[in-house]
C-alpha cells in the first residue's frame, strides 16, 4: 500500500478534536471543603450565603458622629464633643449616639445606632472626656454598608468555572464552607517498549528513559491531577494484563509508544482484543499522526505515538484538553496570544502542522521564531510557543501576525 492510499484511513485533526472532546464522559459531582478547592472546577454556580460586611461598619480607626454636628468643624474652629464610649470590631454594640456626643471606633467595627459618619484620627484630637473635631465627616463618611462587598443570595461563582485564589477568597467572604465540584480524573500514564526505564533505574546500552510519561504527568499536576505511572515491554499477553487491570482502577488511560503499524506496535491490537470502542486511529495532524483514542469499559483511552515530538503534540493537542475537559474545564490548556512571525512557515495543504517556537518581546509586540528540531528534546525543553498551520494553508509569510498557544505562562 503506498503512502496516498494509506493517507485515505487518516481523519482531519479539527473532526479529531471534535470526537476527543465530545468522547470522554463528565464525571460526577462531589463536595469539597473550600480550603481544597484551589483549581477545582465548580459543578453549581454558587451563591452568598451571608452579606459581607454583615452590619455598616468602619473602615478607619476614628470617632463615631453624627454627620451634622461636625458641618462646621475645621483646624481653626474645632467643635467639641463629648465621648461616651468605645465600638470595638467583632462586638454588637448596643451604643446608640446622641446629639453633641461621639464614640471611639476602631476599623471593622459595627456602627453605632445614630451615627451617620465616622470622623478619622487624624482629624480628630481627644482630651480629658471631649473629643475635638478639626474636620467636617460628611454623611456616609469611612462607614462601609452591610453587604456593600458582598449581598446575600448573589451568584458570586457561576458554573464551570475554575476556582482561582480570589474566587475562593470571595466565597469565603460570602459564607461559603463548601462548593460541589467535578470530580478530578483519575489518570494512568503507561509507556510501552521494551527500551523505556523509569527513571532512577540504571541506564543500559540501547535503553532510554521515559521522558513522555514524565512530561505528561508534569503538565497533569500543573493542572491539579494525580497520575500512576507505569511501563510495560513489547509482549501482547503482558500488555492485555496491564491495561486490564489498570482500566478498572482509573478514569483516564494514556499509552504511549506502539500506536503505529509496526510488528511491535502492540496497543491499538491489545485495546481490540480487550474490546474497545474506537474513536479514531491516525490523523492528519504533525508531528503526532499516530494518535488514537477509543472507550474500553466506557473510559477513554488515548495512545500516543512513541517518538517525543509527536507524542508531545499528541498529548497538547488532544489527551490533554480531553482530559480537562472530563473534570469540568471550559478553556483550552494554554493561553491563546497572538506574535509576528520572524520568517516564513510552510506546510502542506491536506496536513495540520504545528511549529514549536520560541517568543521574544520587540517593542509591544511578540515575536516568533521556529525552532530548529534537530536535537528533538532539546528543542521541546525550549519550546515557549506552538503556531498551528490549519489543514488547506500552505504557507503562511513572514511578518504575518498569528496566533499561537502560549507554552511559557511567563508570557501572560
Amino acid at each position: 500500500m503506498d503512502w496516498s492510499e494509506f493517507k485515505r484511513n487518516f481523519i482531519g485533526f479539527e473532526e479529531a478534536f471534535r470526537l476527543a472532546m465530545h468522547g470522554v464522559p463528565r464525571l460526577p459531582e462531589e463536595w469539597i471543603d473550600i480550603g481544597n478547592a484551589f483549581k477545582r472546577v465548580t459543578a453549581r454556580s454558587v451563591k452568598a450565603e451571608v452579606d459581607s460586611p454583615s452590619v455598616d461598619s468602619s473602615i478607619k480607626d476614628g470617632y463615631a458622629v453624627i454627620s451634622s454636628d461636625v458641618a462646621r468643624a475645621s483646624p481653626s474652629r474645632p467643635i467639641e464633643l463629648k465621648m461616651s464610649g468605645v465600638a470595638g470590631a467583632g462586638t454588637q454594640s448596643k451604643r446608640v449616639i446622641l446629639p453633641g456626643t461621639a464614640i471611639r471606633i476602631l476599623s471593622g467595627a459595627m456602627i453605632p445606632e445614630g451615627a451617620d459618619a465616622v470622623l478619622a484620627d487624624e482629624f480628630a484630637e481627644e482630651d480629658s472626656g471631649l473629643v475635638r473635631a478639626f474636620a467636617d465627616a460628611h454623611r456616609g463618611r469611612n462607614i462601609l454598608a452591610r453587604g456593600i462587598d458582598v449581598s446575600l443570595g448573589e451568584t458570586l461563582v457561576e458554573s464551570g468555572s475554575e476556582l482561582t485564589p480570589g474566587l475562593i477568597g470571595l466565597l469565603v467572604a460570602g459564607g461559603v464552607s463548601k462548593v460541589r465540584v467535578v470530580s478530578r480524573p483519575r489518570i494512568a500514564l503507561l509507556a510501552t517498549g521494551d527500551e523505556v526505564l523509569l527513571p532512577g533505574k540504571p541506564i543500559e546500552m540501547g535503553k532510554l528513559y521515559a521522558s513522555n510519561v514524565a512530561l505528561q504527568n508534569a503538565w497533569l499536576n500543573f493542572k491539579g491531577f494525580n497520575c500512576s505511572i507505569d511501563i510495560c515491554g513489547d509482549c501482547f499477553d503482558k500488555l492485555v494484563k496491564v491495561v486490564e487491570s489498570t482500566i478498572d482502577r482509573v478514569d483516564v488511560l494514556i499509552t504511549s509508544g506502539g500506536a503505529w503499524t509496526g510488528d511491535r506496535d502492540l496497543i491499538v491490537k491489545v485495546l481490540a482484543k480487550l474490546g474497545w470502542n474506537p474513536l479514531f486511529h491516525r490523523v492528519r495532524m504533525g508531528p503526532g499522526k499516530a494518535v488514537g483514542m477509543g472507550l474500553l469499559h466506557g473510559k477513554p483511552v488515548f495512545c500516543l505515538p512513541g517518538g517525543p515530538p509527536s507524542n508531545e503534540m499528541a498529548f497538547f493537542m488532544i489527551a490533554l484538553p480531553a482530559t480537562l475537559r472530563m473534570a469540568g474545564h471550559r478553556k483550552a490548556p494554554f493561553p491563546e496570544l497572538f506574535g509576528r512571525l520572524s520568517m516564513e512557515l510552510t506546510g502542506q495543504t491536506d496536513w495540520t502542522q504545528f511549529v514549536r517556537c520560541d517568543v521574544t518581546r520587540q517593542g509591544y509586540e511578540y515575536l516568533l521564531t521556529p525552532l530548529d528540531m534537530t536535537r528533538r528534546i532539546s528543542g521541546m525543553g525550549r519550546t515557549r510557543a506552538i503556531v498551528k498551520i490549519p489543514e488547506g494553508v500552505d504557507r503562511i509569510k513572514s511578518g504575518a501576525i498569528v496566533p499561537f498557544a502560549a507554552m511559557d505562562l511567563d508570557l501572560i
